[in-house]
């Protein structure tokens, strides 16, 4: 059962041994990401449970300044995160068939801290976002995100530069007055589909059910090696925006700032996320692409 608190130091943890802290640090001059001093108060609770803590996190599929470990060593430290134990994982190991982080599947529990934001690609993003994309390694993230490539339709493009504009990762460029698409680590955010328009690019909508299943089994997968005991979710219901932490870029606030939600089920504490962002803000999100996520990790959580 989920269970709300205000402040962090109400959040209990009981978590010990070697305990990973699976967290998004935010990306260069985001200012919306997890506080470090929520981050050294759960530390400290579980130093004084016998426990010894370490912040874990993989590099993004994208480029830019978190898409090598030396690079996202450098923006956590610049973010706040200096004075812990912060791995950046290059070393992967299979579980059911699903490259995870050799850092976290090697630990002795896990704390799956989430600072619950808005998304493009799957509508919002909590605990399994956090999981099934944080807790991968590039190829597995690769994987997931290919299927939303846009697809273009040239007969109905007019070369007018817009997408191109919108792609924030240089993915898409004019040549020859033609469309040329680039996407082999395309992260699927939406935005040039977005900013398209005639209709030529366009997402399908099979294909992403196919990333919400592949999101949701890797998840599962990272979780998979703990105990029921040994994993426990705390989501931060704070400066909740409509797009991640990965840019400066948030967007604007969507609600007030609620608390912080816990729970022993990943779905069970997204589910009542997106109830109390609802309850606060009825047109905070369009979280139809939630709900379709939510439906297919059913099968994995339930």
């Amino acid at each position: 059962m989920s269970m709300l608190y205000q402040r962090m130091s109400q959040v209990p943890v009981r978590l010990g041994g070697k305990t990973a802290i699976k967290l998004h640090m935010g990306d260069p001059s985001n200012v919306t990401h997890i506080s470090p001093q929520d981050v050294r108060i759960l530390a400290e609770k579980i130093k004084a449970n016998g426990g010894e803590p370490f912040l874990v996190d993989t590099t993004v599929l994208y480029p830019g300044a978190r898409s090598t470990p030396k690079g996202y060593l450098k923006v956590a430290r610049e973010n706040g995160f200096g004075d812990f134990e912060v791995v950046i994982s290059e070393k992967y190991e299979k579980v059911d068939g699903v490259e995870v982080a050799k850092e976290i599947v090697e630990a002795d529990s896990l704390l799956v801290l989430t600072h619950v934001t808005g998304d493009m690609s799957t509508g919002f993003a909590g605990a399994i976002k956090n999981l099934g994309m944080g807790g991968v390694s590039r190829k597995e993230k690769r994987k997931i995100h290919a299927p939303m490539g846009p697809r273009h339709d040239s007969s109905k493009c007019i070369a007018c530069g817009e997408c191109v504009k919108a792609c924030l990762f240089g993915f898409l460029q004019l040549v020859d007055e033609r469309l040329n698409l680039t996407l082999n680590d395309c992260p699927a955010c939406g935005g040039c589909v977005k900013a398209c328009t005639t209709g030529a690019l366009w997402e399908s909508s099979e294909a992403r059910k196919k990333t919400f299943e592949l999101l949701a089994r890797a998840a599962r997968a990272v979780v998979s090696p703990f105990e029921g005991s040994d994993v426990a979710y705390v989501s931060v219901l704070k400066n909740i925006t409509e797009f991640c932490d990965c840019t400066k870029y948030v967007g604007a606030f969507v609600c007030e700032d609620i608390g912080y939600l816990t729970g022993k089920d990943p779905l069970e504490v997204d589910s009542r996320t997106v109830e109390l962002i609802h309850t606060r803000n009825p047109k905070a999100m369009n979280f139809e692409a939630w709900e379709e996520l939510k439906t297919i990790a059913i099968n994995y959580w339930r």
